[in-house]
């Protein structure tokens, strides 16, 4: 059944495809966007006039001439509003404040703390508003100010639903995290699982179609994009490859199952490997600064250090080509804490990669993701689900 499109909405479907081509391709001028959309020039000028109007777009002044008049360029206003980004882990919290280029304004990073005789719900929705309603008061006065907040979480995680369904390492079940967000602070969040997050921001960055996003730390997930898209799957909670079974005998995980490839290769995984070689002094579970503290005794030459690295490398590898070869990716990038330990690890990954991926699947480029990827990647959930599909949805909301 035909749905039919009135002239108000048709216009506003044409002003976002218009913010959208200026915002993927400025410096670029009336005519160029027009002709890019097929669109009459006057509608299209008539547009860009109300985006200039709003402070989305500004004009940068006059072009090279190509036969006709020097023609006004124009481009994305990036102070008119910011977003900001969160990246939620076991031990801690990373919120970034982002103008609408993307770039980043302020990075900090918080301890997270939740007590085993409190609710894990009610600690991560105080910790998170803390954290929020101070990384706002850092934004410079804007047109639009703080346009939304976008939250990766290490679990099971519904996009579109803003439904946490399971996170495994905090045994949080069935939250509704994005209403008792929104109740709280009063601004469009959007939630998504972390390692989709630092997928979306290294698509965005590499302009790849086909990758597989590794988020190692306390736990593993995969964000995947296929086909320039990011895959969810039926239920929005694709790509926990960290549950997959590499020993079907193996250690009981905190999803209940036994063997996942996250017992093997992540941070809890390199404490296992210390305990098991005879190092003393060191935590019962990862803290914060657990990681760091390792690379810098690896770094000094602490041979257990090193075998312990060297350990989770192998199994990373191991659990890696499961997803090269189910993939076929084209492209592998290592995120999350276990990435800033890359000296010591990655040999391990791509030499058993090397022998256990099959046929071209051993062509597959294997990179170490930017420590602020994930946090990026959430930022980016804001631009992408509200700028880029409507730009007047934000005149909405501050209507209302």
């Amino acid at each position: 059944m035909a749905t039919s499109i009135d002239g108000s909405m048709m216009r506003r479907l044409n002003k976002t495809a218009v913010f959208r081509t200026i915002y993927e391709g400025s410096p670029i001028s009336r005519a160029e966007i027009a002709s890019s959309l097929g669109m009459n020039k006057a509608t299209a000028s008539s547009l860009v006039d109300e985006l200039i109007a709003e402070h989305f777009v500004m004009e940068l002044g006059y072009g090279e001439s190509r036969g006709g008049r020097k023609p006004m360029m124009l481009d994305l206003n990036k102070t008119s509003g910011y977003s900001i980004g969160i990246d939620v882990q076991i031990t801690h919290i990373t919120a970034a404040l982002y103008d609408l280029s993307g770039t980043i304004l302020h990075l900090h990073r918080d301890a997270l703390y939740v007590r085993p005789d409190a609710s894990a719900k009610e600690m991560l929705v105080q910790q998170l508003e803390s954290v929020i309603r101070r990384t706002m008061a850092l934004a410079p006065p804007s047109a639009h100010g703080i346009i939304g907040v976008g939250i990766a979480f290490p679990g099971m995680v519904n996009s579109s639903t803003g439904q946490i369904h399971y996170l495994p390492n905090l045994e949080v079940h069935d939250w509704s995290v994005h209403r008792d967000l929104v109740a709280r602070l009063q601004i469009p969040i959007f939630v998504d699982n972390d390692a989709n997050c630092g997928a979306l921001a290294e698509r965005q960055q590499r302009g790849l179609k086909q990758l597989a996003f590794i988020n190692a730390g306390i736990g593993i997930g995969v964000g995947i994009i296929a086909n320039g898209e990011l895959y969810r799957g039926q239920d929005g909670i694709s790509g926990e490859f960290g549950h997959t079974t590499i020993a079907a005998m193996g250690l009981r995980c905190s999803c209940g199952s036994y063997g996942c490839w996250e017992q093997y290769a992540s941070e809890r995984a390199l404490l296992r490997y210390l305990e098991e070689g005879g190092t003393c002094h060191i935590p019962p579970f990862p803290s914060a600064n657990f990681l760091e503290e390792c690379v810098l005794r690896a770094d000094a030459g602490d041979p257990h250090y090193i075998r312990a690295f060297q350990t989770v490398g192998q199994h990373i590898g191991y659990g890696l080509s499961n997803v090269i070869n189910g993939l076929n990716p084209g492209y592998v990038i290592v995120g999350g804490n276990l990435a800033s330990a890359a000296r010591h690890i990655m040999n391990e990954v791509e030499n058993v990669v090397s022998y256990r991926a099959v046929s071209v699947n051993r062509n597959v480029q294997i990179v170490i993701a930017d420590p602020s990827t994930v946090v990026s990647g959430a930022a980016s959930l804001v631009i992408s689900s509200m700028l880029l599909v409507d730009v007047d949805s934000l005149a909405d909301i501050r209507s209302v």
